[in-house]
């Protein structure tokens, strides 16, 4: 008998009992086509504002203006990851999303340590819905190798990585993980978003299915985002946790500058700020410098993609995602216009969360955003 989907989820939500995840460092050789900028080593918080203001001066490319060629990166750094399955074990042939946070957190933003774990990404999707997940700490973030943050923590190098532990999932070799995939959907949040979206756009057959979260393809209001962070030293901001850190790691002045630019007020716990703010992580020179290095399309990915984004989100909507004149665009929404990097895609879907800003998973709602997610793979035959 034929069972819509929804309840076809709700019966499977009821037989999964709960996840078992472990921790672990790969080796991941890198094999990147990174820029070489001729950037000052930063020495002060001076040095990281005129960075900023250099970046974001309308009357310039600073990324060009300061790029002086390429060089392939090829080194090994330890990635730090996070494997998660239902206890009940796997299924026949099952899906695992593999989790990229964005700028500002590390894999914990998938599996929240806050308020009983009730913020938890990872628990939606394999306690309830019986996916496996592999969350990861990008290069030089949370427990993976600090690197060079001009010349090596780049978004080229990092999407090499992304690359490489999915190929390991698709082979069986990730240590740790007794099975091959062959069904993995890259879920982003960000900046990890905009890693999966060039994944797919490097090589269309490494992922089965894209979840691009807190994403647009608006870029207008990055410099306002910066100006409102007031960046300074990573090490001078919180020298306790950061202080070893190279120069090139920064992050915004304070938890202001946080909730402005992440949250969206009266919607979220307000003790939640301060948790977020004492457990940032920061962002670098490099990735700030490669950030605009994404193409326009994608024309040979043909999986399903979804773009989920708060609708409140500042970083890519400007904090009303549904401040458009354009209402052709899907969903007649700013995310909306994503569609036309895809042209192949399976299928397409925008989803915008209400009352949620660009950290969804810090809101109270997030809950709603998780489960539509689960629910349309599901309905894409990625199901686990």
């Amino acid at each position: 008998m034929y069972l819509p989907s929804l309840v076809a989820s709700a019966l499977l939500a009821s037989s999964v009992v709960a996840k078992h995840c472990q921790n672990f460092s790969v080796p991941v050789t890198l094999c990147a086509r990174n820029g070489a900028f001729n950037l000052p080593t930063l020495q002060d918080n001076h040095d990281a504002t005129t960075f900023f203001a250099n970046f974001t001066n309308p009357g310039g490319n600073f990324s060009n203006e300061v790029l002086l060629g390429y060089r392939t990166i090829d080194r090994t750094y330890d990635i730090s990851v996070k494997f998660c399955q239902p206890d009940t074990g796997f299924g026949q042939d099952p899906t695992v999303q593999f989790l990229t946070h964005g700028i500002g957190f590390d894999k914990t933003y998938w599996d929240l340590p806050y308020n009983s774990y009730s913020y938890s990404y990872i628990d939606v999707a394999v306690d309830q819905y019986g996916f496996s997940t592999l969350s990861i700490d990008r290069l030089g973030i949370g427990n993976s190798s600090i690197a060079d943050p001009l010349s090596i923590i780049q978004a080229p190098a990092e999407v090499s990585a992304i690359y490489e532990l999915t190929m390991m999932l698709r082979r069986g070799s990730l240590p740790g993980v007794p099975r091959a995939f062959s069904k993995i959907v890259h879920v982003g949040h960000s900046l990890g978003s905009i890693l999966s979206y060039n994944l797919a756009a490097m090589d269309p057959t490494a992922s089965d299915g894209l979840i691009l979260t807190a994403f647009s393809q608006d870029f207008a209001y990055i410099d306002a985002t910066f100006d409102a962070w007031g960046s300074k030293l990573a090490r001078n901001d919180q020298p306790q946790r950061f202080g070893d850190l190279p120069t090139g790691y920064l992050t915004w002045a304070n938890a202001s500058c946080n909730e402005k630019t992440f949250l969206y007020p009266g919607f979220f716990d307000p003790a939640i700020l301060q948790f977020s703010e004492s457990t940032k992580e920061p962002l670098t020179t490099g990735e700030v410098l490669t950030l605009g290095g994404s193409p326009s399309t994608v024309p040979g990915f043909k999986g399903p993609v979804q773009v989920l984004v708060g609708n409140q989100d500042f970083i890519f909507c400007g904090g009303d995602c549904m401040a458009t004149g354009d209402p052709a665009l899907a969903g007649g929404s700013i995310p909306g216009g994503v569609t036309k990097a895809f042209p192949a895609a399976k299928a397409f879907e925008v989803y915008i969360q209400p009352n949620t800003g660009h950290a969804i998973n810090l809101h109270y709602n997030a809950t709603a955003a998780y489960k539509a997610t689960q629910e349309f793979l599901i309905a894409q035959g990625l199901g686990p």
